[in-house]
């Protein structure tokens, strides 16, 4: 009887050693099968999953907010017989607008299309034909149609629009599969603040039209919806009280650039049975990623050799870029365990508060590895068990860790375009995020005295921490040292 406890304390030890050694064979396995599988099928089977479950992929980006109040009046289905008319009111009172064209009206009216051009406004896209049941019953038409009046635009004006308006709105005709195939081929996408509601039902006046725009709402942005297709002459004769009103309330006028964050609505209750596939799904986002490439393409000359090269910038991102140079400390030094890494102020950007500092000496100085895939225009970072890649095509980071093969979420986790900034053949990442995502942490962050140094303190653990850190800042996921 005496013997019983001895045995059974062997017992309890053999099986703890037991279940210890399945432990350390199942994360070697793990570890094995990540460095060995093809970088992003995870991914892309972990995002197919997420759009289909009408999650929409939000995108970070890099907008210029308007100084003053600006106003951006819009007209839809145009050109029209009445297209002139506007354009002669608009060039009276010296105000600039945006065209949301469809391409058969370009085919019957080229002349007025070029002229909005010549006359300075900006052209979108507004579909070929405007016809819901077929734009909204399968993205391959709507992708169509865009193609179609891009075209049409590009050989008439000389202009390939990246704005595109869906007709009706996107409220309950797009859903996140036709948000993110859209975004992944470079478009923007624009519904609008206020609806003159001069196309909402029929026999609108002049007068009511005008009473509509003027209940506002009245932000530092307006996105002003109009029509100038048949049958809108109201319109025309309500434009320059339009004009006047946003005039007294001291807006500017401007056309759309892409600059201008887009206004989108929710998704809503869907008004149209779509299926998706996983096949449709990929051959629709590999057009959207060549239709991005042809884009780029146009921009930037193919490089010969494998550094990252950076897009020419307009006057709105140079001044954005210089902004980022202004304020803020005028030293960074970062504390990698027993490495420092010391950025002057021309080495790092501070922006909202918060650092962007160059990817490839952080990453080497917290012991990890960069690599430049010009194909994919992607940043490739090897850290520990954990890779990372900075994917700048798809405007997203994609962070593959160590898990279980049944856990395809807990491998591979997509975060929206993380605000990087490509600038002069350097890639600058958020301070904080790359740590956190990388199973690092900030322990503190202190500025001795007013635009002298600062002291960021880190943990570093190798790229070996196990969990999510980021779900530590859930409620401001990018929030920045």
């Amino acid at each position: 009887m005496k013997r019983r406890p001895q045995a059974y304390s062997f017992r309890m030890i053999s099986t703890v050693w037991t279940s210890m050694l399945c432990l350390t064979i199942l994360w070697l396995t793990v570890l094995t099968n990540t460095a060995g599988a093809a970088p992003g099928h995870e991914g892309e089977e972990a995002l197919f999953t997420q759009l289909k479950s009408g999650k929409r992929m939000a995108t970070e980006k890099n907008y210029t907010p308007a100084e003053k109040p600006t106003v951006y009046l819009t007209f839809d289905d145009g050109p029209s017989k009445l297209t002139p008319k506007v354009l002669d009111i608009l060039r009276k009172e010296d105000v600039r607008a945006t065209f949301f064209v469809l391409g058969e009206q370009v085919q019957e009216r080229p002349n007025i299309a070029k002229r909005i051009v010549e006359d300075g406004h900006a052209l979108g896209n507004h579909t070929y034909n405007h016809v819901y049941q077929e734009l909204y019953s399968d993205f391959r038409v709507f992708w169509e149609q865009v193609q179609k009046t891009g075209n049409i635009l590009q050989e008439t004006t000389g202009v390939r629009p990246r704005f595109i308006r869906a007709p009706g709105g996107t409220y309950g005709n797009f859903d996140a599969f036709y948000f993110y195939y859209l975004g992944q081929a470079g478009y923007e996408i624009y519904d609008w603040t206020i609806d003159s509601e001069d196309a909402r039902r029929p026999g609108m006046t002049a007068d009511q039209i005008f009473r509509t725009v003027e209940k506002g709402p009245f932000g530092n942005e307006v996105i002003v919806l109009m029509h100038d297709g048949s049958g809108h002459d109201e319109t025309v004769k309500a434009l320059p009280r339009i004009i006047r009103l946003f005039k007294e309330k001291g807006y500017a006028f401007a056309s759309l650039t892409p600059e201008v964050k887009p206004v989108q609505f929710s998704s809503g209750k869907p008004k149209w049975s779509r299926t998706e596939t996983r096949e449709s799904f990929d051959s629709l986002l590999a057009a959207a990623h060549e239709h991005r490439e042809l884009w780029t393409s146009e921009d930037l000359p193919p490089g010969k050799d494998n550094a990252l090269k950076a897009l020419p910038s307009s006057s709105a991102a140079i001044a954005y870029a210089e902004a980022g140079q202004r304020g803020g400390p005028d030293r960074l030094n970062v504390h990698l365990g027993d490495r420092t890494l010391a950025f002057t102020k021309e080495q790092f950007r501070f922006r909202d508060d918060s650092y962007r500092v160059p990817l490839r000496p952080l990453i080497a100085a917290m012991g990890g590895t960069v690599e430049w895939n010009e194909e994919r225009r992607t940043a490739v970072v090897r850290y520990g068990a954990i890779m990372a890649e900075y994917d700048l095509a798809r405007q997203e980071l994609r962070v593959r860790r160590p898990a279980p093969e049944w856990d395809a979420e807990a491998k591979t986790r997509i975060h929206p375009f993380p605000e990087m900034e490509l600038a002069n053949g350097t890639l600058y990442v958020p301070l904080r995020q790359t740590l956190e995502l990388l199973g690092d942490r900030v322990l503190s962050s202190d500025v001795p005295y007013e635009r002298g140094t600062e002291e960021v303190q880190a943990a570093v653990y190798g790229g070996y921490r196990t969990g999510w850190i980021f779900e530590t800042n859930r409620r401001n996921p990018f929030a920045q040292v």
